[in-house]
């Protein structure tokens, strides 16, 4: 069953063409992992199945989304807990119950600047799993992390989409990032960008 369908004709800000015709289809159960050159149009094509930019085209889109971006964009002047409950909009034994899910649990009534970077990334994504998201799109989450701490925060987003039966977007500039998550790996390339490879992952 497919939750993401897109149809795009093509993209340009102003008179600059980013994203060519292509079509993107991502399945329940599925990660697709977008892929290609820095400043090719990745996140770009996220934000326009996310809705952030409105294109022409087709944009369907079953149940409901969570966004993780490149900066943990959180609400600084509110608690761990209270990120998560205004965010996803859920009651506080949910938001409480996310957070211990990360490993959390015992920083909820801490601000997000009392936070390590790792930590604010494990916040960020406990906010966008407590919706319990039928989509969750993710531009580049663990970038700046250390290599131990972005193997460790891969391997926290993967066991939580393991408890999960969602369908999921990731920018990616690292292919062992993609090959490591993602089901299905989507290569963006050209002028105006356009798909020059879609690669299933090994069984």
């Amino acid at each position: 069953m497919s939750v993401v369908h897109l149809h795009l004709p093509g993209f340009s800000f102003g008179d600059v063409p980013v994203l060519g015709p292509l079509t993107l289809t991502v399945d329940r159960g599925e990660t697709l992992a977008l892929t290609g050159p820095s400043g090719i149009g990745k996140s770009t094509l996220l934000r326009i199945v996310a809705g952030v930019y409105p294109a022409r085209g087709t944009r369907e889109i079953a149940g409901r989304m969570a966004f993780v971006f490149q900066e943990p964009t959180l609400l600084r002047w509110r608690t761990a807990q209270r990120n998560v409950e205004i965010a996803a909009k859920v009651s506080p034994d949910t938001a409480l119950a996310a957070l211990t899910e990360v490993g959390l649990g015992a920083c909820a009534d801490r601000f997000p600047d009392q936070l390590s970077l790792g930590q604010q990334r494990r916040l960020a994504l406990a906010r966008a799993f407590a919706c319990d998201p039928d989509l969750m799109l993710l531009d580049e989450p663990f970038v700046s992390l250390d290599a131990a701490a972005a193997e460790e925060m891969m391997g926290l987003f993967a066991d939580l989409r393991a408890r999960r039966n969602m369908a999921g977007i990731l920018v990616t500039h690292d292919a062992a990032e993609a090959r490591r998550l993602a089901t299905r790996t989507l290569t963006l390339s050209g002028r105006p960008a356009t798909v020059t490879a879609d690669v299933h992952a090994a069984a």
